[in-house]
């Protein structure tokens, strides 16, 4: 009966740290993906200088914002709260099928430090917002210098800043997630990689002011 008793300990032991071994391992695989700047700056740089029909820029010479402004999207009743929505993260989670929400906050908390006016080193133009803002500049006041910059560099038809998220990928990094505003309106994108080219999978979310 001893014996028994111990052959029982012995195996919830090594049940115990057979799960611990998967849940570390898990942990490092999950710390393993690494979501450089340069893979950052490569996605956004493809999806920018896209001419298709679903272009976001129209001109290479249009304004970029250096500061991610952006009227959150409009998100789904939590199942489990009725009277809740969901938060944004576990949105972006299930958009692009990860299912993991620390993944995905983990990419929030390393995008602070993401500069995205190094965009600037491939071409395109990109406009201080934040230095505006931090002095307390009217949005009027950022607007008609947009507005005049468009003039000076006959960009008709063309009036307003370009806001774009820093983006939120999956694990396989083959899918992303951004928010872009245009003018008074805006949407929720997914791009997808195949053959080393991001193009856009499906649009969501689209609003106006």
């Amino acid at each position: 009966m001893k014996s028994k008793i111990i052959f029982i300990i012995l195996t919830l032991i090594l049940v115990s740290c057979k799960q611990t071994n998967k849940s570390e391992s898990q942990t490092r695989a999950l710390t393993q993906i690494e979501i450089t700047d340069e893979f950052k700056l490569e996605f956004l740089t493809q999806i920018l200088s896209d001419s298709s029909k679903t272009r976001i820029l129209f001109n290479k010479k249009e304004l970029i914002s250096n500061l991610s402004i952006n009227i959150p999207p409009t998100l789904p009743v939590d199942l489990k709260n009725p009277k809740q929505t969901i938060s944004h993260s576990e949105f972006i989670s299930d958009t692009l099928k990860i299912n993991d929400i620390d993944f995905v906050k983990g990419q929030f908390q390393k995008n602070k430090d993401f500069d995205i006016s190094k965009i600037k080193e491939y071409g395109f133009n990109v406009i201080d917002i934040k230095k505006y803002t931090d002095n307390e500049i009217e949005w009027d006041s950022i607007n008609k210098i947009a507005e005049k910059y468009y003039a000076e560099n006959s960009l008709e038809n063309i009036y307003s800043v370009l806001y774009i998220t820093k983006p939120i990928f999956n694990k396989e990094l083959n899918l992303a997630y951004v928010r872009i505003r245009q003018g008074s309106g805006g949407m929720t994108r997914i791009y997808e990689k195949k053959n080393r080219i991001w193009k856009l999978k499906y649009e969501l979310d689209n609003w106006v002011e």
